[in-house]
This record gives C-alpha cells, structure tokens and sequence, in this order.
C-alpha cells in the first residue's frame, strides 16, 4: 500500500491543508511561527511541503531534524550544512532571472534592505558561550538573507538539551530570540516537534523565550478534507468502496487526525482482504464491516496506544499524574463526556480542600487538551479521539 501511516506525506500523498499553507505564508512575510499542535495531525508533513513550495514564494527553505541530536554545537552543525553560501547565492541569482510572485518579492526586499540582500545588520552579540563563535557567524551570514529555516523535533531536541544541561539550553533559545527580533532580519524560524512545544516550554519556564513567535496551531482535518483525502487514496489503491465507506471511517475515528484516519483505512483494508480470503473471491467493494472489523482489530493492538499513557508517567508529577489518570479514566467511560464540575467533584479524594482541587483539575486539564488526550466543548470535556477513548476505557478504565 502507499497510503501514509506515520511517515511523512510527501508529493501527491500530501492532502488538503491548503488554508493553512496560505495563512502561514502570509505569516512569514512578518513573523516567524511556533507550529504547534498535538501529535499526529501533519505537521512534519506540512514542514515538508512548505520547504517543497518556498521557491515560488521568495524564500530558500531547509527542513532540519533534530530529532538525534542534543546540543548547541549539533544544532549549529545542522543549520550551518544545510545552508551553505554557495547554494544561497545560487538560489538567489536564479530567483532574481525569474519571473512571477517569487522574483517581485526578492525585489521588494532588496529596495528595503540597505545594500541589498545579504548586506550587513546590526546583531547582538552570541552570550557568553563556548559555541558562541560559531553562532555569530551563522547569525551574521544568514540574517540578511530570504531563508526559511524549519525545525522539526525541535521540541525532542530542546528536551534533551534541558536534560543534559539547562543552563545551555536558556543560553540558546535566548540567542535565538535576540536573532529573531533584531531589526531588517530577512530571515525567518519555523519550530515544531511531536512532543508537544507549548507545554514543555511552559513546563521548563521558558515560555517567554518563544513569545515573539505566532503561535500557529494545527487542527484536524475537516470532515470534507478527510473525505476527499480516502477517496483519492482508494482510487489510487485501485479499491472499489460503498459509498458511506469514508464517511464512516470519519464517523468512526472522531477526531480527523490524517495519521488516525488513514490506519483505519490500511486497517479496515487487511479486513477486506481477508474476508475476500475467507469467501474464495475477489474484488467486492469496501463496506462499512469492514471498517468497523479494522476498528476492532487496531484497538487489540495495545502497543498502537501505549505511548499516550507512557508519555503522562514521564511528563507529570506524581500528584498530576493520580489527577490525569482519574480525570482520563472518568471521562472515557462516557461516549458524551463529562462536565468540568462532575470531573472536579470526582477528584474529593484525591484533594480534599475545593478550591485546591479545582487548581489542580485546571492545570491537568490544560495539559490535557495541549496534548490532544481530552477537548472541552460547551463545559462538557471529552475525548475528540475515539479511537483513544475507546482504548483508554479497555485498558485504563475502572
């Protein structure tokens, strides 16, 4: 099969998300983004097509990993090979012969900014560092320059450069803030990461490193673009279907995570086939059975869902973790929710005083909804994943 399940949906397996390239484009000609977002909705994929689609807008993009690595100096490294100067200066000559869109922005740039793209701006000075040499010179060279420099895991590595040694990890973002906010700075920083940025930022105080960055928050797929995404990746598997097949799949999943929908879709297929084994045949359309038999089969497969438990045990305290555990279990054994006070009066034992507890709900909650476990939709708090409630209310239920 080619339909994407955790990997990167690249070329012609890349679907919908056209509102949101458009918005963040128009973000980059002011701002740089904190793309965030729970895990599994696309965002490594959108960093992709937006590095695929910079040159027709004006910008030279990389899409730097740093999902291995854990240090300034690796970081560096990274930005430093991924845009060397020859391949600026060539990307530039070629866009400047151009016509359309990209060569009338290049122009535009280069009659503001004094002596012309890749002239000199005021920066200051890296902190006090051993990389610091390193990072001036970065700094100096790619500032002036129409580049787009997209992180990911940028969150996976900032955690373990926290881990490893905090005080470096204040140092750099700090640097990197005085980079984005010097003045006539052309370029501009994309960060992301599938651990989930806002709450490890938040969790480690250094929020206000990042509050320079719009705050690009990635939702699910529409019902219309889910839809159409299932039926070009059927034609291209050459499946007939029945034709509530995708709206059914929609129904089934809950919350339009590409990710989530498209394993219902492999999954609800190795059904088919095996059906068609078991009758002797071949050839029948795809049909709602056979979605809700893959439904069944994903959630038999603990270890598809395990990391959403495992990620709470190492992200939460001991007292925060009783509370999301509590909250989780109490809210999956409801198709429709529960109320926040109904949640809140479910937690007497483990908080006793009311104005304590209802702190202690709100914080949990707040890391919760961040992450994508819980939503809350007119006071009434739920899964937005069925899939998720559903393997939570086998496995974590009580």
């Amino acid at each position: 099969m080619s339909i994407p399940v955790g990997s990167k949906a690249e070329g012609g397996q890349f679907h919908g998300r056209q509102r949101e390239l458009s918005d963040l484009w128009d973000l980059f000609e002011s701002n740089n983004v904190l793309l965030s977002g729970p895990r599994r909705l696309g965002k490594s994929s959108i960093l992709q097509r937006l590095a695929d689609d910079a040159p027709s807008h004006g910008w030279h993009a990389v899409l730097i990993d740093l999902q291995g690595h854990g240090t300034a100096e690796e970081m560096l490294a990274e930005i430093d090979r991924a845009l060397p100067e020859p391949a600026i200066k060539r990307w530039l000559e070629t866009a400047r012969k151009g016509a359309g869109r990209a060569a009338d922005r290049l122009r535009k740039l280069e009659l503001r900014l004094p002596g012309g793209l890749g002239g000199s701006i005021d920066l200051q000075a890296p902190p006090a560092a051993a990389w610091a040499p390193q990072a001036q010179r970065i700094q100096s060279r790619l500032a002036p320059q129409p580049v787009l420099i997209l992180f990911d895991e940028f969150s996976v590595f900032l955690e373990k450069l926290i881990s490893h040694d905090r005080a470096v990890a204040e140092l750099l973002v700090g640097w990197l803030r005085t980079w984005r906010l010097a003045s006539q700075v052309q370029c501009r920083f994309v960060f992301s990461g599938s651990v989930g940025l806002n709450t490890l930022l938040t969790r480690h105080h250094l929020i206000t490193c990042f509050n320079d960055c719009y705050d690009f928050r990635l939702q699910a797929f529409s019902r219309r673009e889910a839809i159409a995404m299932l039926e070009a990746e059927l034609r291209g598997e050459g499946w007939p279907h029945a034709p509530d097949v995708p709206g059914h799949i929609c129904d089934r999943v809950g919350w339009l995570s590409p990710f989530y929908v498209n394993l219902l879709l492999v999954e609800a297929l190795r059904a088919a086939r095996d059906r068609q084994a078991e009758a002797g045949v071949s050839g029948t359309p795809l049909t709602t059975n056979d979605v809700d038999d893959g439904y069944e089969r994903l959630l038999a497969v603990r270890s598809r869902f395990v990391h959403w438990s495992q990620r709470l045990e190492r992200d939460l305290a001991k007292d925060a973790l009783t509370v999301a555990l509590r909250v989780l279990a109490a809210v999956a054994a409801r198709t429709d929710g529960l109320t926040r006070r109904q949640l809140v009066a479910r937690l007497a034992t483990v908080e006793p005083d009311p104005d304590a507890r209802a702190r202690r709900f709100d914080e949990v909650l707040w890391h919760l909804e961040e992450d994508g476990y819980l939503t809350t939709e007119a006071d009434r708090v739920s899964f937005p994943s069925f899939l998720l409630r559903d393997y939570w209310q086998r496995n974590h239920g009580r």
